[in-house]
Parts: C-alpha cells; structure tokens; sequence
C-alpha cells in the first residue's frame, strides 16, 4: 500500500512538473504573440509574471528596446548577460546592449559591444549587424578607414546578408561630413534657403531621387574632421536653422 501511494505520489509530482511547464512556455508564447502584435504592455505584464530565467531576461530587453525605453531594457539585458554567461541568448543579449546605446546616439558605448562580438563570436549570426553598426560608428567619428574596412568584411563574408545593402547605401555616402538645413520638395525652395545662406557658408544643393519623388536637400560644407562640423553646426543652430550633422 505504502508502495502504491508513493507511486502515485511521485507520478503526481511528475504531472504538476509537466503541467508547470507547459504553462510557462504558453504564457512566454502569448508574451510573444503580444510582441508581435505590437501590443507591447501587454507584453511585458506576461514576462514580468513569469519567473526570470535567460529567456524571460532577453524577452524583457527586446520589447523595452522596441518601445524606446532603453535604460530598463538595459536593467534585464546586463541581468541576462552576467548571470547566464552560457545561455544561448547571451550572444543576442550582448547585440541588444549594444543596441540600446547605438538607438540612443551614444556610440563611444555602443562600440565595445559591437567590437566584443566581432572578436569573440566569430561564428556568430549577429557578426552582419555587428559589422555594419561598427561601420556606422566608424562613419560617425570619421574614421573612414575602418568604415571601408568593416563593409569590406561584410561585403566577404556575408555577400547575401540584408544588412549588406544598407552597408552598401552607406559605402556611396563620400567620406567628409555635412551639414543639413533643410529638404524640399520643390526646387524653389531649396534655392531660397541657399541664397539666404550663400554669404556666409560653403552651401550646396543634393538631390534626392527617388521613383516617385525627388528631395532637394540643402546641405552645409564638407568637413573631415567632426569636430569642425560641430562648430558650424553649432552656429546654425543659434541662427534658428534645424540643423543636423550627417553622416
């Protein structure tokens, strides 16, 4: 008898193991299904009702990515990455902490990351993105040697890789920077702002064509040093234009 209830016992436990289980991985898949939904609160009260392991972890830091909060994003994503060092979402963990940096315009942080992939996991699905954020990065700080470097290696190694195609529309983009204050749909325009501009700054025209439309973007010199480029942009700035520096 004592056999029989132990038995029955131990299958119980078995059944309460599975049931657990089960209906962990349904409450994640609905999380997801939410994600996917673009219904990202409700996403995130599922995961935060689940017991934190490595997936939930990651979940967490992609859907705070997604909706712009990047700090808390952080919060789970270094959670993830020092507790679960052998997870297989700790690769996707460290892209994800990267890119919370780089969506935010700090790329002197964003870098480390994306340089610790590209060195570590050399095997790595993520080494396309990480190679086209590095040279994004590159071209930001004017580094235009290794911007040519790392869409070579993408070029190399991942010749069908998507990302290759946005690499491809940054290696066009001539090594200098620029200054934009204003893009038009109408020609007109465009040269109205340049005239008004003409006297003091080295002002030119780019147009921007596409199937349907063509932009006609007024833009400000061609600097190669960064720093140059703040300064100018800086004064346009005070003068009242919406002034951005490119690339």
């Amino acid at each position: 008898m004592h056999k029989n209830i132990f038995k029955m016992s131990f299958v119980f436990g078995l059944w309460s193991i599975v049931l657990c289980l089960s209906l962990y991985a349904a409450s994640l898949d609905e999380a997801y299904k939410d994600y996917l939904n673009n219904d990202y609160e409700e996403a995130l009260q599922k995961a935060k009702s689940l017991t934190q392991n490595d997936e939930v972890l990651y979940f967490l830091g992609l859907v705070y990515t997604k909706i712009g909060n990047y700090p808390q994003a952080r919060e789970y994503l270094i959670l993830l990455t020092s507790n679960y060092p052998r997870s297989k979402f700790y690769e996707q963990g460290v892209l994800k902490m990267a890119d919370t940096y780089f969506l935010e315009g700090d790329s002197s942080k964003a870098r480390p990351f994306y340089e610790s992939i590209e060195k570590k996991l050399t095997a790595s699905n993520y080494l396309p993105l990480a190679y086209l954020r590095l040279s994004q990065i590159a071209a930001k700080e004017g580094r235009w040697e290794d911007k040519k470097r790392y869409i070579n290696l993408l070029k190399e190694k991942y010749p069908l890789s998507n990302e290759l195609l946005l690499a491809d529309t940054l290696k066009k983009q001539e090594d200098f920077f620029t200054i934009q204050v204003g893009a038009f749909s109408n020609s007109k325009n465009a040269i109205n702002l340049k005239n008004d501009l003409d006297e003091k700054y080295d002002v030119y025209i780019l147009e921007d064509k596409n199937e349907n439309y063509v932009l006609y973007k007024v833009r400000v010199g061609k600097f190669k040093d960064r720093k140059e480029a703040e300064r100018t942009w800086g004064r346009l700035v005070k003068q009242g234009y919406p002034a951005r520096i490119f690339p």
